[in-house]
């Protein structure tokens, strides 16, 4: 910072020399270029600011927070807990709350629609963001849930050496249903929903004689998988492969995240690969939103313990930082990213300038970007809190 300051004034003290030098038109100009400088630096001053303290602006007590959990619900957040669900704004207030009692639950979101689940239980709630839009129980014990923008929810459901991954409206209602087996599949390790409803994605973890492998598999329940078994319009295999994550950015776009890196594939009816990209580095950490995906490593510096790359769904690194926070969790929201520690935490822009370092005043569990300038929620050791960065 200094050295701009520095290099700024160094400028501006020659426009001055300048200007004893020349008359009448030519110092007006030289003085408008200084006035233009000035206000450059008060700029550039204000972009690389680090923002390190903050006001809490609300409060909750330690009964609201116990395994509470928060999601970016549109313009609000989706609050959860075992207790029940709740939808609250930028300033904290509630605007709707539905109450229910379940021993772990679990979320997903799909725009303007929500799916809270019991895992291992049976009960399963959508919302939109008017409140409750549906309530229902399914017949086995449910291990992931997923939501379309309209409502509907796939449910990976279990029966001893069984998998069902079905399809319900948002009465209950089922409208499609899947059976796989280990010996036949493999185990479902996770699944994905497009925002349409009409396509899912499973990443099967397929263990044989050579090793483990991963099959994922597109299903499609338009009209195009209809004449297919199963529905299945395209199956991947990676051989030696853990694929833990999927998810569809849009109907055309699903990425499949590896333990050695990622693919991107491409089609509105069939999807197919387009893009891979492998690491030689472990990967010690996964983020993405939307068309960005983060991936954290050892750092290959002395001086750095960890290294940070951000890729687009092109395969191509638009960002690479390197870091030193003892970081718990890392995360992607409103394009920025956030690493969070029980001391505190630290935002980064999508170009990797560090916006916000907040050392938090007690023991922090997780922070959620709340839409509003600069506001975040912070979940701690008894409290809640919402606030604003300064």
């Amino acid at each position: 910072m200094n050295k701009i300051k520095n290099f700024l004034y160094g400028i501006s003290e020659k426009m001055k020399d300048r200007k004893r030098k020349l008359s009448g038109h030519g110092w007006k100009w030289y003085l408008l270029l200084t006035v233009m400088l000035v206000v450059l630096a008060g700029g550039l001053v204000v972009i690389l600011r680090v923002e390190d303290s903050y006001t809490v602006l609300e409060s909750f007590e330690k009964s609201d927070t116990s395994g509470t959990q928060y999601l970016a619900f549109g313009s609000r957040m989706l609050k959860y807990s075992a207790d029940g669900v709740s939808c609250v704004d930028g300033k904290g207030q509630t605007v709707w709350n539905c109450t229910f009692s379940m021993q772990s639950p679990i979320a997903d979101i799909c725009e303007n629609s929500a799916v809270v689940a019991d895992q291992q239980g049976t009960s399963v709630y959508i919302f939109d963001e008017n409140g409750q839009k549906g309530q229902f129980e399914t017949l086995l014990p449910i291990e992931k849930v997923k939501v379309a923008r309209q409502g509907v929810v796939a449910a990976v459901l279990t029966e001893e050496e069984v998998t069902w991954i079905n399809f319900y409206d948002t009465t209950g209602g089922e409208i499609a249903k899947m059976r796989t087996t280990v010996k036949e599949s493999g185990y479902p390790m996770d699944i994905a929903l497009s925002p349409d409803g009409m396509k899912i994605m499973v990443s099967f973890l397929w263990p044989d004689q050579d090793g483990l492998k991963t099959r994922v598999a597109f299903y499609n329940f338009d009209s195009i998988g209809q004449s297919e078994e199963n529905n299945q319009v395209n199956l991947l295999t990676y051989d030696g492969v853990v694929a833990p994550s999927v998810y569809f950015v849009d109907e055309q776009r699903a990425v499949i995240l590896r333990n050695n890196g990622f693919s991107v594939c491409r089609g509105k009816e069939i999807p197919e690969e387009k893009v891979s990209v492998d690491f030689e580095d472990e990967i010690l950490t996964c983020f993405h939103e939307e068309g960005k995906i983060g991936f954290i490593f050892k750092s290959d510096k002395a001086d750095y313990k960890y290294k940070l790359k951000v890729y687009n769904l092109n395969g191509r690194c638009t960002m690479k930082k390197y870091l030193n926070m003892d970081y718990r969790k890392a995360k992607m929201m409103e394009g920025n990213i956030l690493l969070i520690n029980e001391k505190g935490f630290q935002v980064y822009s999508s170009r990797g300038r560090k916006r916000v370092d907040i050392t938090y005043q007690k023991a922090v569990e997780d922070v959620t970007s709340v839409p509003g300038l600069g506001k975040y929620m912070v979940l701690s050791n008894g409290h809640t809190e919402l606030i604003r960065v300064k």
